[in-house]
């Protein structure tokens, strides 16, 4: 990967969500979030979640910060929805616009529950195909929340089918530890949790690496810290407009170098 490190914040939307087919519950919920690099402040994030009727929509938005633009701009939208059905809430349609410096990509993705099939809009291109549903399934926004709507014990696998880049992906999740962190919003207990992401997508959400996320040990099961590790991100070396924003102690710690974090730093929730 030779993105500069700016685009990594991108890699934490992962993080956030909506509701499962058989527990989910109406949520108001706002969390923001401050993204770092080696120390550095690079970029925010808010997750909203809002319940209208029958509909449960989750809004997910990053901006990079305004220094960065030179290097590497970033705005991104990702909407999810999810309509009620039975005792809980079920995918409905999901849609994508990211913008990451040169790149951008503009998608959507519904749910046809009578032919059985997802099918998949490049907005772009306007080139359509579908795929075999299986359920329960999420998009990239709503797959979290469907993990912190199920039962978590540390020692055993979860699974989640997420879809994205028109197929449907197994994703395993390890249940590590629970541990107590601190944050900006407070000191939480949490459960430690670490999805493979080693799947296929566009952009930067699903780079292959280690991804763990502390969500709050309680029955909301909040998100209060993601750490993502891009393997071999600085392979050829660290770019020289990057080096003078590091000192030599972070530019030695390779691992650290790799690692971007996000912090929860308030919201409603």
């Amino acid at each position: 990967m030779k993105k500069p490190a700016y685009t990594l914040l991108l890699l934490l939307l992962i993080l956030f969500t909506a509701g499962t087919d058989a527990l989910a519950s109406s949520i108001q919920e706002t969390l923001n979030y401050q993204l770092t690099w080696a120390g550095v402040k690079i970029g925010t994030s808010t997750l909203a979640t809002t319940s209208v009727g029958n509909t449960l929509e989750i809004t997910s938005k990053v901006k990079s910060e305004p220094w960065s633009a030179p290097f590497y701009k970033v705005d991104d939208l990702e909407t999810s929805k999810l309509e009620r059905g039975g005792k809980g809430f079920s995918l409905h349609s999901y849609k994508m616009k990211l913008r990451e410096g040169r790149n951008d990509w503009y998608r959507a993705a519904s749910v046809n529950r009578k032919s059985r099939k997802f099918d998949f809009v490049n907005l772009k291109s306007f080139e359509k195909s579908s795929a075999s549903l299986v359920e329960p399934a999420w998009d990239p926004v709503s797959s979290l929340f469907y993990l912190r709507q199920v039962p978590l014990t540390v020692g055993k696998n979860v699974e989640v089918n997420v879809l994205d880049k028109g197929k449907l992906n197994r994703v395993k999740v390890s249940v590590l530890r629970r541990e107590t962190v601190q944050t900006p919003a407070g000191t939480f207990r949490t459960i430690v949790i670490s999805p493979n992401m080693d799947i296929e997508s566009e952009g930067l959400f699903y780079a292959r690496g280690p991804l763990t996320i502390w969500l709050t040990d309680d029955a909301r099961k909040v998100p209060v810290i993601i750490e993502k590790r891009i393997n071999d991100l600085f392979r050829e070396g660290i770019p020289a407009y990057l080096q003078q924003f590091t000192p030599e102690t972070v530019r030695s710690n390779i691992p650290k170098m790799e690692t971007i974090r996000a912090v929860l730093v308030g919201g409603n929730y």
